[in-house]
């Protein structure tokens, strides 16, 4: 049980403060979280009877409530920051620092049952979260604020904002956030001796939260959302009682604050960072300066595995110590047009490549980029059995290769690449991908159901799949094979071919075909795994992988994979966790890709239909198989989250 001080900076609309106060009380006397609870209105010049109602019999009453009730009274409006360190301070010289986590929050809000408690568990959910903010809906029941974001504009920028609570699936669980709200935020007492008090500088509620999360963040604090503490926000109730042209005194205001702090934020990448102490003192502190600084260079935006690898990498370096400057190669990209703050944080930070490692990500051709740096590490992958001279000399002058596969680390020796090679697998995010969680509801499923996922194109050999599936079933059979490609439909109107056309031209069978699903509908990122958990197996008959992500993704959601007993993938997929197709190597025929030169000459796979179509008919009989191995490949999986990879990472890049 943690013991909570609450406080609430109150200018004006007596009306709510009452409301307020009432709400906590309420939640208060069902909570099994609070050990000790005490209330800190701060009245910033009130000339409602607001400070008479604090100062009367009514408020000191409200203490036998089991709360203590206490007031600060300014004489003068000092704003969000100023009230809530005059709180603080205040609070310390009745109780002490002590073991008091805080609550900061508006006068305009309403809690609703259990809100104070889903805050705590929430903060005590991992050691490293220091701020934790709620859901806040409007009266009417739509979403104010679920979690926040500073947009490509440089404002903050609400989620969820505007849509039906009872329908919101975007974030589900407690989770880690660029900032949340002032309007409601639990702080530990801790973040309060390590990073100190709010920043004055800030006015009158605006940027005040987004400064206090990024400060917290370098002292190691995680900031988090959760959408099980809820409350009714009347937003900007306190700011409409500001006097003058309301609309342009809030904006006068906002705009002065977002200089400020985009300019703190300038001043502090080469200076020491200032601490806020409880008695309004600024006090320098020099910075940790990490030993192991490394610059990233590739292609970062965007949804497609290239740069989730990436980006995912850059974060899991991060979480290991490692100070990651981001340099895109999109340069003429907005380094403010990036929606994961994380990413965001590290495009923004200086390009000092000659004070840092290098790392350059790209599949051969473009290594000479590289700027020279400290140290030059190469990333890269392929599929092909061969790369070309180039691409090998250029990997003969770095200073590291990091491949994701043994197969191609194999490759790069096999092809006279001198340098020192080491094997960096992919990461994956398993807060995403786990076996618990919601499905997207899809019609048409049968007692078995396979699925695949892939960039319609000759290296995923989706003929050879279908073929093998019309030929191992009937349409008397209970399966079904869904196919989620994008790029499908629009490849197939090129060559002025319908989907189902396409089908039975490739299936041999104009009837008789077993079940065949297909959409080529996007599924945002985060959706992905709830339209994977709607099936048992996964299949991908590939001619050859450098990365084999989807094999990572479905296994941490316990589903077992049919793949080519060829390239990359097999790091990961074996006959434990999923069942492995034969092949022969043929030549790679002429590839219209913007890399095309790198597979001249080389060879892939060719998978073996008949023994495709054996497993199909295996897995088709054997179902408790698909558990069992599926149970492995979810144990496998483990290993591959973004913090582990990151750790490997840094080992391998930093010889730590």
């Amino acid at each position: 049980m943690r013991n909570l001080k609450i406080i609430i900076p109150v200018f004006n609309q007596l009306f709510y403060t009452r409301q307020v106060i009432t709400s906590i009380l309420n939640v208060r006397k069902t909570s099994k979280e609070i050990k000790d609870c005490t209330v800190w209105i701060v009245d910033n010049g009130s000339t409602d009877g607001t400070r008479e109602f604090l100062q009367s019999d009514e408020y000191s009453k409200l203490t036998s409530e089991g709360i203590g009730f206490y007031y600060v009274i300014n004489s003068e409006n000092k704003g969000y920051s100023g009230g809530i360190n005059v709180a603080i301070a205040e609070s310390n010289k009745f109780y002490g620092r002590g073991d008091y986590d805080f609550i900061f929050m508006n006068n305009d809000m309403v809690l609703l049952e259990g809100c104070l408690d889903e805050l705590i568990k929430a903060a005590y959910s991992k050691e490293e979260i220091g701020i934790v903010g709620g859901k806040l809906l409007f009266p009417d029941g739509t979403i104010q604020h679920a979690g926040a974001f500073l947009n490509a504009f440089g404002w903050g920028q609400h989620i969820g904002g505007g849509q039906r609570d009872d329908n919101y699936l975007d974030v589900l669980e407690p989770k880690e956030m660029e900032y949340c709200t002032g309007a409601l935020l639990y702080v530990k007492s801790q973040v309060i001796k390590e990073v100190g008090i709010l920043d004055e500088r800030f006015e009158k509620g605006y940027f005040e939260e987004v400064d206090f999360s990024y400060r917290a963040r370098e002292f190691g604090w995680k900031t988090y959302y959760t959408p099980f503490a809820k409350a009714i926000h009347y937003e900007n109730v306190t700011s409409k009682a500001m006097e003058g042209d309301q609309e342009k005194v809030k904006k006068m205001i906002s705009d002065k604050n977002q200089i400020k702090f985009y300019l703190k934020r300038e001043d502090e990448q080469g200076n020491p960072l200032l601490k806020l102490t409880a008695e309004n003192q600024e006090v320098k502190l020099l910075k940790e300066d990490s030993p192991h600084k490394l610059l990233i260079t590739s292609q970062i935006y965007g949804e497609w595995s290239f740069t989730m690898v990436m980006r995912n990498l850059a974060k899991g370096l991060k979480r290991n110590g490692v100070d990651v400057s981001i340099a895109p190669a999109e340069y003429h990209y907005d380094k403010l047009h990036m929606m994961d703050w994380e990413i965001k944080e590290m495009i923004q930070k200086p390009n000092d490549y000659w004070n840092r490692v290098v790392l350059r990500s790209c599949e051969g051709d473009h290594m000479y980029l590289m700027p020279p740096g400290k140290k030059r590490v190469a990333h890269t992958t392929g599929e092909s059995n061969r790369i070309t001279n180039g691409w090998r000399d250029q990997l003969n002058n770095v200073d590291l290769v990091l491949t994701t596969s043994t197969f191609f680390k194999n490759v790069l020796e096999n092809n006279g690449v001198k340098t020192n090679i080491k094997v960096l697998p992919n990461s994956v995010n398993l807060d995403y991908f786990k076996r618990e969680g919601n499905k997207l509801k899809i019609t048409g499923r049968k007692s078995l159901n396979f699925v695949s996922m892939f960039h319609f194109g000759e290296r995923k050999a989706p003929e050879v799949l279908v073929r093998a599936f019309c030929k191992a079933f009937s349409s008397k059979d209970e399966v079904t094979l869904t196919l989620h490609a994008l790029s499908m439909e629009y490849i197939l109107k090129q060559k002025r071919q319908s989907i189902g056309d396409w089908i039975r031209e490739v299936s041999e069978k104009e009837v008789d075909r077993p079940s065949i699903l297909v959409t080529t509908s996007f599924i945002e990122d985060r959706l992905v795994p709830d339209f994977l958990r709607n099936f048992d197996v996964f299949v991908l008959p590939t001619r050859g992988e450098g990365f084999g992500l989807p094999f990572i993704e479905v296994g941490a959601l316990g589903i077992p994979s049919i793949a080519t007993n060829y390239s990359g993938q097999l790091d990961y997929v074996n006959n434990d966790n999923g069942w492995l197709i034969d092949y022969t190597l043929k030549d790679i025929p002429l590839q219209y890709l913007p890399y095309y030169q790198n597979y001249i000459g080389g060879q892939w796979a060719e998978p073996s239909e008949e023994h495709l179509i054996e497993v199909f008919r295996e897995v088709y009989n054997n179902r408790e198989s698909i558990k069992e191995k599926g149970k492995v490949a979810y144990e496998k999986s483990q290993f591959y989250s973004i913090e582990n990879i990151g750790k490997l990472a840094k080992e391998l890049i930093f010889d730590v």
